[in-house]
């Protein structure tokens, strides 16, 4: 099993792995029980350890959660690749050296590269008397925006670079052992862990301006804009590569013995088992970091013990008080707890296609064993790991919450659009008598060095719903890493180049857009083209909107008596909260649906926060199921098959529950529509 690097360093640091990018994002909460910390030993329940870092609304009371013997998360965490560092992480050639990496096909779709297929990598496994035997300077020279960036900074250039990177007075060291530094369980585990997390798994290859990119190459362009992650952390890391131990087998050193072991139960029943959700873990103590997945529990033994029993399998002597032995003065009450713990494992990035249908593939238990300790009211307060436990238990867990950035010649937003072709079970637009196209041709300057840029409008006639959504643009420019291009429609704005390319020349180029599925195509489109610095200069030529209709023969069905009602009352959402708001539309009319549909309009800055849903009759469909990550807001149209032959007489009910913390939005207005 490989590792991971943590994102903030460089060099020779890089040997300091692990998650969160940010301490802002990390919440410095107080123990629950009895609001102060305890110095004396890191894995007691100290603010480092207090499991409200990771949400403040968990539950604490043990006769609560032991009615979650098992959990499991509902969106299960794909397998990929740990895109080793001395392989050149994302952009290794995998498929062989004719196949372009998937930065390099990044660079070729998106930022105006062309290869040069006759130069290739240099390949470690050419090592000659400790350094490689042939540098391929060529190949690098003429590399793209991301795949230079890429290789120069997370991958193998310390073996090519000349210098002595690692201060050991040799220079480009090319061994099993050391590639000047690097060491072969460095990659992007601290990247892909929160990627696998936050963002769908893509389904099937996609040919997006002339590249084909398979569902190992999105998930490698996932993992790459992922390289920063905000997460909120929950113990410290270990840097010791050996760990010195006490006469009873507890780690002596006060910074490698946390995760504390009733802080995992508290973490693991709430996040696994009441909320569903998959959180990140550190497997093991040492300085190595091995950042999985956690998938799921099963509770396999959990017994009563006495304050004389919990001591002796503590391994202290009889008669020794608990409190004093474990620095634990609101434990009252003991149990033995003894529990799975299923992770998710890293795959090969040749083993393409979806892997989350074979999930059981990849993945591995570890078994724990501890003493969960509660007090006088019946909270977990604490706990210790017990016998083989206390060597293997997490070093630290972590929950990511959104990305902060990785390579930046990659654009997440475009990345996600790829993933969403990917995954659309409409095709996209073909020309066929399913689609229609779109254009202006009427050219503008773009303003040098402007924010406001040129704007350009498509009036959409057609009355359909949007199922694929093709935009491609015409833009001569001298430098087009100076552009940020958006399109706008029915309120929501989507960026599609953000200032990508560098000094490569015109912006030709298509991108595929799902952001609008769901919405009606008909009404303006606006495109913006804005230059954001001085000296280079260009113009729009034109610009065209390719879509595709959800329904048969490109529209939406509809019995020619559709029937529409809105409410336009606002309401906050509250934040970290499992009740939301809910917003009622009375409906008057009678007659049953043959169609119905939801238009929501909804502000906040992380959506995969949200659970949206409708409920009307006895009847729930769930809209909008936490998904979409660190997108931002929900305007949208969604078909409600569920309700189709019932009544719209009375209610229909909105809920918009927030069940993340750090993000704060609002239900702007929403409308039903049915055809009777």
């Amino acid at each position: 099993m490989r590792r991971s690097v943590f994102p903030l360093f460089a060099a020779l640091a890089l040997a300091a792995c692990g998650t969160a990018e940010s301490s802002d994002d990390v919440v410095d909460a107080k123990p629950e029980s009895d609001g102060k910390d305890v110095a004396e030993k890191a894995d007691a329940w100290n603010s480092a350890n207090n499991p409200a870092r990771f949400e403040s609304n968990f539950v604490y009371k043990y006769d609560d959660l032991k009615a979650y013997a098992t959990g499991r998360a509902e969106q299960v965490p794909w397998p990929s690749d740990y895109w080793a560092t001395y392989r050149d992480s994302t952009n290794v050639r995998y498929a062989g050296a004719g196949t372009l990496s998937p930065v390099e096909k990044y660079d070729k779709a998106f930022n105006g590269w062309t290869p040069d297929m006759s130069k290739t990598p240099m390949d470690v496994n050419e090592c000659s008397n400790e350094k490689i035997s042939n540098a391929r300077n060529d190949y690098y020279s003429q590399l793209g925006p991301a795949a230079k960036w890429q290789h120069e900074n997370k991958g193998n250039y310390s073996v090519r670079n000349g210098r002595d990177d690692d201060g050991d007075g040799k220079e480009d060291e090319c061994t099993s052992e050391d590639y000047d530094g690097v060491e072969t369980w460095w990659g992007l585990c601290h990247a892909w862990v929160p990627a696998s997390i936050l963002e769908p798994e893509p389904q099937k290859s996609v040919t997006v301006n002339g590249v084909e990119f398979t569902v190992s190459d999105m998930k490698a362009l996932l993992i790459t804009v992922y390289d920063s992650t905000s997460a909120m952390m929950l113990g410290g890391r270990c840097n010791d590569k050996e760990l010195a131990r006490d006469a009873q087998g507890r780690v002596t050193s006060d910074v490698c013995r946390d995760t504390n072991a009733g802080a995992f139960y508290v973490i693991a029943t709430n996040m696994l088992g009441a909320r569903k959700r998959a959180f990140a873990e550190d497997r093991t103590g040492s300085y190595q970091v091995w950042n999985q997945p956690v998938l799921g529990y099963r509770i396999l033994e959990d017994s009563a013990l006495t304050e004389a029993q919990a001591v002796a399998k503590l391994g202290k002597p009889a008669g020794t008080k608990y409190k004093d032995a474990f620095n634990s003065p609101n434990a009252v009450a003991w149990r033995f707890i003894r529990m799975d713990t299923n992770y998710i494992s890293e795959s090969s990035a040749s083993t393409d296609g979806p892997l989350v249908p074979n999930i059981e593939r990849y993945t591995r238990t570890d078994t724990y064993s501890f003493v969960l300790e509660l007090d006088s009211a019946g909270k977990v307060v604490g706990g210790e790991w017990l016998d083989y436990s206390r060597e293997t238990h997490p070093d630290f867990l972590w929950l990511p919450i959104r990305a902060n950035g990785g390579n930046p010649n990659i654009d997440l937003g475009q990345v996600r659009r790829l993933v969403e072709q990917s995954r659309a079970t409409t095709p996209p637009p073909s020309g066929g008598t399913t689609s229609k196209t779109y254009r202006n041709s009427t050219s503008a300057s773009i303003p040098d060095n402007k924010t406001t840029g040129t704007k350009s409008t498509i009036t959409v006639p057609d009355s359909f719903t949007v199922g694929a959504l093709n935009v491609t643009v015409a833009i001569t420019h001298s430098y087009i890493g100076d552009l940020i291009v958006t399109l706008t429609h029915e309120g929501k704005t989507v960026t599609l180049h953000n200032r990508q390319g560098g000094g490569t020349a015109n912006l030709n180029q298509t991108w595929p857009v799902g952001d609008f599925n769901g919405v009606t195509a008909k009404g303006a489109w606006v495109l913006n083209v804005s230059d954001r610095a001085a000296r280079h200069t260009g113009s729009r030529k034109s610009w065209s909107l390719a879509i595709t209709g959800s329904g048969s023969g490109g529209s939406t069905p509809s019995s020619g008596n559709t029937k529409t009602w809105s409410n336009t009352t606002a309401a906050s959402i509250p934040d970290n909260s499992t009740t939301g708001i809910t917003s009622s539309i009375r409906v008057s009319n009678s007659g049953t649906a043959k169609r119905v549909a939801v238009k929501v309009n909804i502000t906040h800055p992380y959506v995969g926060d949200l659970t949206v849903a409708l409920s009307h009759g006895g009847s729930r469909q769930v809209l909008h199921a936490r998904e979409g990550g660190s997108a931002d807001d929900i305007v949208k149209t969604f078909t409600v098959p569920s309700f189709v032959s019932a009544p719209v007489n009375g209610d229909w009910t909105l809920s918009v529950v927030d069940e993340g913390r750090g993000d704060v939005g609002k239900l702007n207005n929403w409308t039903l529509e049915a055809d009777l």
